[in-house]
């Protein structure tokens, strides 16, 4: 039955670490609306979790349209009840602020601040109605700075105080709002990257690897569950030092 199914909007879902926790969380028993502005990979995503026996819808729109939240929402309430938000979706530009255009800096921001906006924006008033859930905001260790990523670690460090901000406002709601940080992790934006320099920072991460999608979306697994259900306005990951 749909309306007995607890469902998990993730943003980003198409790849990476959006992907990754969009499968690990099906495989714990949630119903999956998969949101991604590619909608080959948000159908990918789809596939693999219905070949695992899970359910899931995708999503197919840009983060920053507040239609595109509109019909996740949409297409989460046929499924079920909404309990889950992952903001994953994300992008950069790297450079100083000197060498930003405007147009880069809007869209950086845009796509990782006013996305979470507007995604928790609709999705709250779901989960006031369906008496709390848990929403899990993915930032980045670049949130508290480094060098030419002034776009991307400005637009990271407000996602982090939005987090706190609506913890606060939601505490009385039962709505859990935490932040992911990963630290250096393989996913579309660390491509360029060779295997020579790869190997080199290895020896410095703890692991002496880099991380791993599934290594993020295990902590949000855990955010998703209610075995975090004492657990609000909380940061879960660390700084890569390789990368200072």
């Amino acid at each position: 039955m749909a309306g007995s199914c607890n469902v998990a909007i993730i943003t980003g879902g198409g790849y990476g670490i959006g992907r990754a926790a969009a499968l690990q969380a099906a495989a714990q028993g949630w119903t999956i609306v998969v949101v991604d502005v590619d909608p080959t990979k948000a159908a990918e995503t789809q596939n693999k979790i219905a070949q695992s026996g899970g359910r899931a819808a995708a999503v197919a729109g840009d983060v920053t349209d507040a239609r595109t939240a509109e019909r996740a929402v949409t297409s989460a309430k046929e499924l079920g009840i909404i309990k889950g938000l992952v903001n994953c979706a994300a992008m950069r530009h790297p450079g100083p602020i000197t060498q930003i255009t405007e147009a880069q800096w809007d869209e950086t921001i845009s796509v990782i601040l006013k996305g979470v906006f507007l995604f928790c924006r609709a999705a709250i008033p779901e989960m006031i109605g369906n008496g709390g859930g848990s929403i899990v905001n993915v930032s980045s260790a670049d949130a508290s700075g480094r060098k030419n990523m002034v776009a991307y670690a400005s637009a990271k460090g407000a996602v982090n105080t939005l987090t706190l901000c609506l913890a606060a406002d939601h505490l009385q709601d039962r709505i859990r709002v935490n932040t992911v940080i990963p630290g250096f992790t393989l996913t579309g934006m660390t491509e360029h990257y060779s295997q020579a320099r790869l190997n080199e920072m290895s020896s410095k991460f703890v692991a002496g690897r880099p991380g791993e999608p599934d290594d993020v979306a295990n902590i949000i697994r855990f955010l998703l569950s209610d075995e975090s259900e004492t657990v609000t306005g909380g940061f879960f990951g660390g700084q890569t030092l390789a990368m200072r």
